[in-house]
């Protein structure tokens, strides 16, 4: 096992659509937070596609740290941290198909040829974790996290993830 881990969430405007914020957060084993990266595209709501995210998920796009003009430079800027992480970093993501997983394979399909081997090995996902130990994966997170946060914040929910991870699987 590698000495820390890298967790994520995306946002997008529906499950298969443009990817609006994505969240990072690396921390060790213990839980102790090394490093995060929080971006959002710069949209205005009229251009949200799906009723649903610009009802649950716009709302919380202001939150972010870094702000980007379009979706490419947001990838961008989210696969230059990911590989400053991957080599020491377990990856984890709650629930991540499709949309986290299709947030690496976008990734690397904009430059297969250089980053086909760089996308996360496994891409540990915490929901299957959790129902191997009988916990129904679409419990409240808030509730098992037993923090008080926003879902469908992508940072917010990054948080949540490490927390229950780190309450079940800590070493």
């Amino acid at each position: 096992m590698k000495e820390h881990f890298f967790f994520v969430d995306a946002e997008t405007d529906g499950l298969y659509g443009k990817f609006l914020s994505i969240a990072a957060l690396v921390t060790d084993c213990q839980g102790q937070n090394l490093s995060s990266f929080y971006g959002s595209i710069k949209i205005e709501p009229s251009d949200i596609k799906t009723e649903w995210v610009k009802e649950n998920v716009f709302p919380y796009l202001e939150n972010a740290d870094l702000f980007f003009d379009d979706e490419t430079e947001l990838l961008e800027a989210f696969w230059n941290f990911w590989l400053l992480h991957r080599e020491s970093s377990e990856c984890v993501a709650y629930v991540p198909y499709p949309v986290e997983s299709r947030l690496f394979s976008t990734c690397v399909m904009n430059n297969v040829e250089k980053r086909q081997f760089l996308a996360p090995f496994p891409l540990y996902d915490l929901a299957t974790l959790l129902e191997s130990k009988k916990i129904d994966f679409n419990s409240n997170m808030q509730q098992l996290s037993s923090l008080n946060l926003q879902p469908h914040d992508a940072m917010d929910d990054v948080r949540m993830t490490a927390a229950v991870w780190l309450k079940l699987f800590r070493q």
